[in-house]
């Protein structure tokens, strides 16, 4: 393996700032998507097309045909997050820097060098075992609706007798894993409307509403101090672990002091105390506030008081929840919480259902070889805490999803400092391949 040539090519790649949600980087994200083209085609792909959208397209791929083999699809993402807070980097996000043995930049682990990692075993493989098909989206991180139209119109794209999806992480170093449950999300804007204008504070303040304070109110009524989400029926469908399911969390190397010092790196943890962090993390539907606008925020002073505030936040939803059921939940919720001088709205930007996934199917006890043969351990079955839009439409088709993924749990994901660990890269190539070559070894179900 040519770890200084791999290393270089994965560099080019997230140099390109994809970041998906800001206008201005849709260029860039077209240049993500022009750099796994040119992968793709490199790894012997006879068919690659852009679908879907000119600047944020589907990346399709159809890879050398091998007859009677299976078919594997192949999904990831080029898009990535946005970097801020800036300050807070070691180095540039979009300046690739290796401290350590890890490789720091925006997209490191989400999801570009896993993306890389898939790609590159194959290019190992020499002659691909298997037929591969492939769907790179570059909307992963805000919310998938290129892909979602592409499979609405053209659902045979997902057809393959599996799916092999690497945007997650070990569950802890050494310990492998594949996912059972991806919580969904509903990510969303609240605005509330005091007055007609903003207004001087020392002519109306103690008397006029202000925006912000009528705003702080609704989102602490929205969430108790003790985690507890007041929004009537959210938990109606939430159901708990099994049994069995329990059992395997407690076997997990999971400490909740590490957890608290090395990864959330503040005082203490928070939430419903009557549940585990695992079950926090992974099995209870969440309310998080991203951010809040409004009034002034620029350098100096201006002594307003806003006469409109909005907060960008996001439910985290559990298995047999559904979007548009939660989303009827939380506008209900704020209507029946403001008062009745407060005009509110919420504006739904992007969301998706919880994923369960079945892992009794063949292919997973293929990966369990190749993770075996490769870094010493076979996989465990976990739930997490994320959310990967696409994941219930790439299903429909029956064809089992692999979810699992090269990083680490301190990978720092959607934060300053985002990185992959090298080691885990060269390991993950290796395990790829040699999961391809187990796979080409089976006969194709699907007919494709």
């Amino acid at each position: 393996m040519d770890s200084d040539r791999l290393l270089r090519e994965l560099t080019e790649f997230l140099r390109i700032p994809s970041v998906s949600t800001l206008p201005a980087h849709n260029s860039d994200c077209r240049r993500a998507a022009e750099w796994v083209a040119a992968e793709l085609r490199h790894v012997g792909c006879r068919d690659v097309q852009f679908l879907g959208s000119d600047t944020h397209p589907v990346v399709w791929g159809v890879g050398p045909q091998v007859p009677g083999a299976p078919t594997l699809l192949l999904y990831g993402h080029y898009d990535v997050q946005p970097p801020d807070p800036l300050e807070e980097w070691t180095a540039p996000p979009f300046a690739p820097t290796v401290r350590d043995g890890q490789l720091f930049a925006r997209g490191a682990a989400d999801d570009k060098g896993q993306v890389f990692c898939l790609l590159k075993a194959i290019e190992s493989c020499g002659r691909p075992p298997v037929n591969f098909r492939f769907l790179i989206e570059g909307e992963e991180e805000y919310g998938s609706k290129v892909l979602f139209d592409v499979l609405r119109r053209e659902p045979r794209r997902t057809q393959a007798d599996a799916v092999l999806v690497a945007d997650m992480a070990y569950v802890a170093p050494g310990w492998p894993a594949v996912y059972t449950a991806l919580r969904g999300i509903a990510y969303a804007e609240i605005t509330v409307r005091t007055a007609k204008s903003d207004l001087h504070s020392g002519e109306y303040g103690g008397a006029a509403p202000n925006a912000h304070e009528e705003l702080c109110r609704l989102l602490g009524r929205l969430k108790g101090p003790d985690g507890k989400i007041n929004v009537p029926g959210l938990y109606r469908s939430v159901q708990p672990p099994s049994k069995a399911e329990r059992a395997l969390w407690k076997q997990l190397p999971f400490k909740e002091r590490e957890f608290l010092t090395r990864r959330v790196q503040a005082k203490a943890l928070v939430g419903m105390k009557k549940y585990s962090v695992l079950e926090r993390l992974w099995a209870l539907p969440t309310f998080e506030i991203h951010g809040i606008t409004g009034g002034f925020t620029g350098n100096g002073a201006k002594t307003v008081i806003p006469a409109e505030a909005t907060a960008k936040v996001s439910l985290r939803l559990v298995p047999h929840q559904t979007l548009l059921t939660v989303e009827r939940q939380l506008a209900a919720a704020v209507q029946r919480l403001v008062p009745k001088y407060v005009t509110a709205t919420v504006h739904f930007l992007h969301g998706a259902d919880p994923a369960v996934i079945e892992v009794n199917h063949p292919p997973f006890a293929l990966l369990d070889r190749a993770f075996t043969e490769v870094v010493g351990r076979g996989t465990v079955a976990a739930r997490a805490g994320g959310s990967i839009p696409v994941i219930p439409a790439l299903r429909k088709s029956g064809a089992p999803v692999i979810l699992t993924g090269i990083g680490l749990p301190d990978d720092r994901l959607h934060a300053p400092d985002e990185k992959l660990d090298l080691q885990q890269l060269w390991d993950g190539i290796r395990v790829f391949q040699r999961f391809y070559e187990l796979l080409g070894k089976t006969s194709s179900r699907n007919g494709v």
